[in-house]
């Protein structure tokens, strides 16, 4: 696969548990206008902020994008969506929800059909 440019990136994974980090939240946000602008906007400065470890674009909810995030805990995640998320222009509204368990995670690329 490396031969075929297929392999994107080699990556090492620590455990965000031991690091402090024993929330994770998916926050479905919504803005304003729909315009590049707006959304190249809210993408710079989401890329700023290292407990978002996911920004996704979505359709088919009310909301327009999704983040994953990683908190210490409850006040930790209000403090970073009251004072940094929601501060971001165009942001208009905000739901969440509490990851209780994850049942797995970085499942490969299913390659059975590459070659």
């Amino acid at each position: 696969m490396e031969e075929h440019g297929l392999i994107v990136h080699y990556r090492a994974e620590v455990d965000a548990r031991q690091l402090g980090y024993q929330l994770m939240a998916l926050l479905h946000i919504s803005m304003d206008q729909h315009t590049p602008e707006r959304f190249d906007n809210f993408e710079r400065h989401i890329r700023e902020i290292p407990n978002v470890i996911e920004c996704l674009i979505i359709t088919g909810q009310a909301a327009d994008f999704q983040l994953k995030i990683l908190v210490r805990d409850m006040d930790d995640y209000q403090h970073l969506l009251l004072h940094v998320i929601n501060r971001i222009e165009g942001v208009t509204g905000a739901h969440t929800s509490f990851v209780l368990r994850r049942v797995f995670e970085h499942r490969p690329v299913p390659t059975d059909r590459l070659f």
